[in-house]
């Protein structure tokens, strides 16, 4: 969704209160892709604070979907964000924490705000970088790739020792045929 919040920079203390419904979104995360989906509308207050200087809060409630780390199936997870930026549009910056350091903003170009790369923005900084099923998840057979929390399998899932693998290829070149 793309707001546009020039009328906003006219004088200091306009304010503009959107509406708005995060679009659903297939992001790589991490090599992972995963689904983002709005949980329902959020407001987005764009307030100016100084000559081009806008503040932006909303508090948006975001659902993911994503694959188990072991066994691949889905998971399911809610995020509530807490968004309050302070951007600088005629350089492009975004202030943090303090007014002396800025960062580029990906998320603003033109009087247009990105909704979407804002929230997703701040939703990768608190994504956890794996996620599990079930804290005793089994994962998947190394061998035949069965889903191990849903049945079993008679793979040999013997791992040998490292260390004994000389021994291993000793026995291996004198067996008998």
């Amino acid at each position: 969704m793309i707001v546009n919040f020039f009328d906003v920079l006219s004088s200091v203390g306009n304010s503009l209160t959107v509406d708005a419904v995060l679009s659903d979104l297939n992001e790589v995360f991490f090599g992972e892709e995963i689904t983002v989906i709005s949980k329902g509308s959020f407001k987005i207050n764009i307030t100016c604070i100084a000559k081009d200087i806008v503040e932006l809060d909303c508090n948006p409630v975001i659902g993911t979907v994503r694959s188990c780390s072991r066994c691949l199936s889905e998971v399911e997870g809610e995020y509530e964000l807490s968004i309050k930026r302070k951007v600088n549009v005629a350089l492009n910056k975004v202030y943090i924490d303090d007014s002396s350091e800025t960062d580029d903003t990906s998320y603003i170009e033109d009087c247009n705000l990105d909704v979407d790369r804002l929230v997703l923005d701040e939703l990768f900084t608190i994504l956890p970088s794996s996620v599990l099923c079930k804290e005793d998840c089994k994962g998947i057979c190394k061998v035949c790739g069965t889903n191990l929390n849903k049945s079993t399998c008679d793979c040999d899932q013997t791992v040998p020792d490292p260390r004994m693998a000389v021994f291993s290829d000793i026995f291996n070149q004198f067996k008998e045929v």
